[in-house]
């Protein structure tokens, strides 16, 4: 199924901010990797990042330094430069360890 040009906007705008959102997290050490799941008909509520990291020690000292609370807000500040306004940043964005 084809996205809306509405859908295709805010995938443009989403996706700007996801590439910010990756580049700083690349800064903390054990992080690999960023993904999200979306689904328009309900965003930004069903917006979910996953910083993965490549293991359980360094997710454990990242979390322990605050930084999945910093990683938050500056989702919520990017999206809301971009117009779109997360309601409970903590919903949107977790720190994901290997599987």
């Amino acid at each position: 199924m084809k996205m809306s040009k509405i859908c295709q906007r805010l995938n443009k705008k989403l996706l700007a901010v996801l590439v910010k959102i990756n580049e700083e997290a690349k800064q903390i050490d054990g992080f690999t990797h960023l993904s999200h799941t979306v689904q328009f008909d309900y965003f930004p509520g069903s917006l979910l990042v996953h910083c993965h990291f490549s293991e359980a020690q360094q997710l454990r000292i990242a979390q322990n330094s605050h930084v999945e609370t910093k990683l938050q807000k500056q989702l919520q500040k990017l999206l809301l430069k971009q117009g779109i306004v997360l309601k409970d940043p903590k919903i949107n964005l977790n720190l994901q360890g290997p599987c």
